[in-house]
């Protein structure tokens, strides 16, 4: 009697991630369904946002060629293609599309007509399943970070390291724009996390610092209203505005404000944001209207010189009130904003007037200042450093383990976190 072959077990995507991120653990490398041996040497960090399943994966092509980029998963190549991966441009940086069934795809195409290789789970499916799942990927500057005897240096370096960076990118950015504009970009750029940066800075370009201080004249009873109606009117989410907020009256505002707008090629609209998976908390509708609370405070004397001089004569726990306004920007994204945007910005702003003291009190604030909330990344480096509770982490010290992830995975672009 001839025996019948058992049909092989059924992945599910959430059981094809757990094989995934074990394949770093294979000795042998994975073949492509178009013929190519490939090495996985971190397999990424997984990604609970919108947008491909890991990112920042490290590859190793069988020329010896070291490839980074984003992983997607499918039980089956066809996935890519239902679930619309082909037309969305958030997904041009998959570099390797990972599936349990390819039935009969050697490649996935992009939305930028790129083609991404397919691999296939099946054989390795076995060796996985019983791989360490504690066994971390054997990146040479974090392994050596793992070993480091004075770690708490080490990230306290690389915090400062990254700090001055962004001091010197704040710095050209200034030349280029003048200092308020630079804030301004800077604030926007960090309302717009990981998902919505390129829509948020494009609503920086379409409504300039420089409209919006036209407004300073404006009766204050009403200038709060017309800061908004400005932004939102040009970012397409007016419609998203919640009653109480006065829809129709920002509406109204906005037809009457043409004169204050650059006249774009094309506007922006819903369709131009990320909405999936943002939490309502996070949604930009929300950000929006805290950021006209943010402006409305400084459209007298400019928001650089109105952030230097709460920091020199209140303090940095003033700078960050100036900065938060519940329910629409809380305390974690506010502290989020103080350590990557509005200290470092500062302190290039002092350096430029050679005012010592304000740059002196900038990283005075950002040395001393408390751990701020995770995101992937410090969580991610947390694992790979095999870094437990009894480390005290600090700003400074989760910024420093950003600018080492960041110059360990250094062949890639790397979203901003």
């Amino acid at each position: 009697m001839l025996a019948i072959a058992e049909p092989p077990p059924a992945y599910s995507e959430s059981a094809l991630a757990v094989l995934w991120s074990r394949v770093h653990t294979l000795a042998d490398a994975l073949i492509t369904e178009g013929g190519s041996r490939m090495r996985i040497i971190y397999p990424g960090r997984p990604s609970a946002r919108a947008g491909p399943d890991f990112r920042d994966a490290v590859l190793l092509d069988e020329t010896g060629n070291t490839i980074t980029g984003d992983i997607e998963l499918h039980t089956s190549a066809p996935g890519w293609y239902s679930h619309g991966h082909d037309s969305d441009p958030n997904y041009n940086g998959v570099v390797l599309h990972v599936v349990f069934s390819p039935k009969g795809h050697v490649n996935t195409r992009q939305q930028s007509r790129m083609l991404a290789p397919i691999i296939s789970l099946e054989d390795a499916a076995d060796h996985l399943e019983a791989a360490d799942p504690n066994a971390v990927p054997d990146l040479p500057d974090i392994s050596a970070l793992r070993s480091s005897s004075d770690l708490t240096t080490v990230l306290d370096v690389a915090g400062d390291a990254r700090f001055l960076a962004k001091s010197h990118g704040f710095a050209l950015d200034m030349a280029q724009v003048g200092a308020d504009e630079a804030l301004y970009r800077g604030i926007m750029d960090a309302l717009g996390y990981a998902s919505n940066r390129k829509p948020f800075r494009i609503l920086a370009q379409h409504v300039p610092y420089a409209k919006l201080a036209q407004l300073r004249d404006e009766p204050s009873a009403t200038r709060l209203l017309a800061v908004r109606a400005a932004l939102l009117g040009a970012s397409g989410l007016m419609r998203r505005v919640d009653d109480a907020e006065g829809p129709a009256q920002l509406r109204r505002l906005y037809r009457r404000m043409s004169n204050l707008l650059l006249k774009p090629q094309r506007s922006l609209s819903e369709s131009d944001w990320n909405l999936f998976r943002v939490r309502p908390s996070n949604h930009p509708t929300r950000r929006i209207l805290g950021l006209a609370q943010i402006l409305d405070a400084c459209l007298g004397v400019g928001i650089a010189a109105t952030f230097a001089a709460t920091l020199s004569h209140d303090g940095v726990k003033a700078l960050s009130v100036r900065i938060e306004h519940r329910p629409y920007i809380g305390k974690g994204r506010a502290q989020d904003m103080l350590i990557n945007i509005a200290l470092p910005f500062l302190h290039a702003y002092a350096v430029e007037r050679s005012n010592g003291e304000l740059a002196d009190a900038a990283q005075a604030a950002y040395a001393t200042a408390p751990k701020m909330q995770d995101n992937e990344i410090t969580r991610e480096m947390r694992r790979l450093c095999n870094i437990g509770k009894e480390l005290k982490l600090t700003a400074r010290r989760q910024q420093g383990l950003i600018h080492l992830y960041k110059n360990a995975l250094r062949g890639s672009t790397i979203p901003e976190q």
